[in-house]
């Protein structure tokens, strides 16, 4: 007889387990329960046409056990009670002689109600195990103010406990930090932060705490018994507001709560993508996995939490020290960003090999936790816009990178160094940035690296200290700096194809002398005006691997930092081609002219929240096309090439000149940056813009991460040598006009390893 389970609610899933609760935990070999969607084994085909879950499994073959690793939730996966054991048992072992498996311990596959309903199991092996630490955590101390991500300090009995602020929360006249309860400690305790360097106190645990109650009554509607709901939430009272920002560290800004109870709450919510920033472990990438996990069994009583989030393949897990990180929903469609959960712990699950941990996050539905507390949400505290291109756009880009290695080391070095790279995410302010840069600019100070090649090396040395330029032109300074930051390759040659296309087939053609030559038939003799932007790179990457292997962290971060500013130029379509600032030669000579600044400009900043709200549901779906691996000087040239290929297939050059053109009617008053100039390019070209930055962000990541690997520098360098370097001795070195000299492209080549 065929059954059609899509139907079954999560009532019903949940009903169903409770009535088989003692059934199910009596069997020694069952760890936890959970409800949600079937897992398929990704081995197993998908089905040709119409067909049911019984004819999803048959019997009749032995298959591999089924394990988080090696299974996933399909489009047709239907609703189950998920049953976790710790060892896979194949039917034939099950008997009554000695060594077999007694058969009351066999999970059903089927779960029969009285009323005549059928729920089927889905068994998953796990081999369960504490949660898997970084010898070295990846801790972000806030540098100006705190806010989501950041680590929280509480002592008791003579040790400190680190956990991650989730976010700000108000009762309407007073403002908490929303953290863990067990780490927020008893009322009255002081909780601390390292803020700019110093251990300071910056709130009150207050008695406003959640543990945990009877799951009937939080989901009135549910039918269940004997059960707890984990919540594990507790509130600061924060000291000086001014301190405080309500922006989580490393994301975008956040939407509205994701308001969930038992009338909405369903199943499909398993496999939704879910994003976290915590303060061990910085960025998280997840999906949920299950609904209303039993964890544990404890005199008769379950112990539930109401979501368990998986890492996203390729994604580090949650850590000791994320408790209580906020988890968002990602809207896929519209790439927003909706609390939904507060982590209070974690469950490590090994991995097939028996050498890998899955650390899986334990979450609490958010909206309990609002309304039991009685507070709100504070969503629009002390945040500053955070613009990428544009007047910081190179900055943003870094700040970006910064997040997207792996490398647990390079991780934490970066951590410590993004405000000498960039700026923090909280200070990617237009006009802050703009003030302190120009005040770098004026008093000689420190310059972040990300943008020295535009402010500091693209002017005379005895205007400005580290300058580059060795004399004038008809629009400035000019030196061998300027042709770095772009290749015009889209030009065709005799044969009608582009540098760019015969690079991209056939990567041994990106070589010095094959430019030269290429430049050379083109009629391109003036060497201001022969781009060599990848071999820039591979200059900076030759330097990266350089200052590694000499044991020299503070020469890296510098090569890195200024390495930034290029990668960043390669993502910007107009960087890459002869239409730079529209049409300069024809009978089109003149249009599109002022298109370069409006859009890599005006645009950005003008569009800074839709691309800060848009970016991690691009970089998510980019990391799971991984680029060719970089392990050369060559090859990170050649990953430039294909990144500029990327960006110009993404936004066609002349589709930009041509759209940006037809908007100059009349006299267009301020055309570069007119509101309805700058909204008709973000109409056209706003989602490929979101791509193209992550795709420069991501591609710099690797490179920077590659070098590290290139030179053995995770197992090279102590915990104590990944600090934050001087300042004083990276504005030393970006003044040094031999640091990576700025060499035009017939004097690159003997730079290059």
């Amino acid at each position: 007889m065929e059954r059609s389970f899509a139907s079954l609610s999560l009532k019903d899933l949940v009903e169903a387990r409770d009535n088989y609760h003692w059934h199910l935990t009596s069997m020694t070999n069952v760890v936890g329960t959970a409800v949600g969607l079937y897992y398929v084994r990704k081995s197993d085909p998908w089905p040709s046409g119409v067909r049911s879950a019984r004819a999803e499994h048959p019997t009749a073959v032995a298959k591999e056990p089924r394990t988080f690793a090696n299974s996933e939730v399909r489009s047709y996966s239907w609703p189950c009670v998920v049953v976790l054991v710790e060892r896979w048992v194949d039917p034939e072992e099950f008997g009554t002689g000695d060594g077999r498996v007694p058969p009351g311990d066999m999970v059903p596959k089927t779960l029969y109600m009285p009323d005549g309903r059928t729920v089927p199991v889905c068994v998953v092996k796990v081999d369960p195990s504490e949660p898997a630490r970084d010898l070295l955590p990846a801790w972000t101390w806030p540098k100006s103010m705190v806010g989501g991500g950041f680590p929280l300090i509480s002592r008791s009995q003579g040790v400190d406990h680190v956990a991650s602020v989730g976010g700000l929360v108000t009762d309407g006249h007073t403002v908490f930090a929303l953290t863990s309860r067990h780490v927020a400690g008893p009322a009255g305790a002081p909780v601390e932060t390292m803020l700019r360097g110093r251990r300071v106190t910056v709130g009150v645990s207050t008695s406003k705490q959640l543990t945990r109650l009877p799951l009937s009554e939080v989901y009135v509607d549910l039918p269940v018994r004997r059960t707890f709901l984990t919540l594990d939430a507790g509130l600061v009272e924060v000291g000086d507001l001014d301190q405080w920002t309500s922006q989580v560290y490393g994301l975008p800004a956040l939407g509205e709560l994701a308001d969930l109870s038992e009338r909405n709450i369903g199943t499909r919510l398993v496999d939704a993508h879910v994003v976290a920033f915590g303060a061990a472990s910085g960025r998280l990438d997840g999906r949920i996995a299950a609904l209303f996990y039993r964890y544990r069994t404890i005199g008769g009583y379950d112990e539930v939490t109401d979501f368990l989030i998986a890492p996203l393949p390729g994604s580090p897990g949650s850590q000791p020290g994320d408790s209580g990180t906020l988890w968002h929903l990602l809207e896929e469609d519209t790439g927003r960003l909706r609390p939904i959960a507060l982590q209070w712990g974690g469950q490590s699950f090994i991995a097939d090999s028996g050498t890998t941990n899955f650390n899986f996050t334990l979450a609490a539905n958010l909206t309990n936790i609002i309304r039991l507390l009685d507070v709100e949400l504070v969503l629009d505290h002390n945040r500053g816009a955070q613009p990428f291109w544009g007047k910081t756009g190179h900055y943003g880009v870094a700040a970006l990178a910064c997040e997207q290695v792996t490398s647990p080391g390079l991780r934490t070095l970066l951590r410590e160094n993004v405000d000498r790279i960039s700026f923090p995410s909280g200070g990617l302010d237009p006009d802050v940035i703009d003030q302190a840069t120009k005040d770098a600019k004026d008093t000689g100070g420190f310059m972040p690296l990300a943008d020295v090649a535009d402010l500091i090396w693209k002017n005379l040395g005895t205007k400005v200290p580290g300058g580059r330029d060795t004399g004038f032109s008809g629009h400035g300074t000019s030196g061998p700096e300027h042709p770095t930051h772009y290749a015009d390759i889209d030009v065709a040659d005799a044969d009608g194809r582009t540098l760019r296309q015969r690079c991209v087939d056939d990567p041994a053609k990106v070589d010095v002398a094959v430019w030269q030559a290429t430049y050379d038939a083109l009629g391109e003799t003036d060497s201001s005006k022969r781009g060599l932007l990848p071999f820039r790179v591979w200059q900076f990457y030759d330097e990266l691997v350089a200052a590694l292997t000499d044991g020299d962290l503070s020469r890296y971060v510098c090569a890195a930092g200024l390495m930034a500013h290029y990668v960043g130029d390669a993502c910007q379509p107009l960087h890459g081609s002869h239409l730079a600032d529209g049409i300069d030669s024809g009978p089109d000579a003149g249009k599109g002219k002022g298109v370069h600044s409006a859009f890599e400009s005006y645009m950005i900043d003008f569009k800074a929240g839709e691309i800060l709200t848009g970016l991690p549901a691009s970089v998510a779906a980019l990391a799971q096309n991984p680029r060719p691996p970089v392990s050369s000087g060559h090859d990170a040239a050649v990953a430039v090439v294909q990144l500029m290929d990327r960006t110009a297939h993404t936004i066609d050059p002349l589709a930009l000149v041509d759209a940006y053109a037809a908007t100059q009617t009349g006299q267009t008053k301020n055309p570069t940056h007119n509101h309805a100039v700058l909204e008709a390019l973000w109409t056209q070209f706003g989602d490929a813009t979101i791509d193209v930055l992550a795709d420069g962000a991501l591609t710099l990541a690797g490179i920077w991460e590659a070098a590290w690997v290139q030179a053995g520098a995770e197992q090279r360098f102590a915990p104590g040598d990944l600090v934050a370097m001087d300042r004083d001795a990276l504005q030393a070195l970006y003044e040094r006009p031999d640091f990576v000299p700025s060499l035009d492209l017939d004097h690159v080549g003997a730079a290059l390893r």
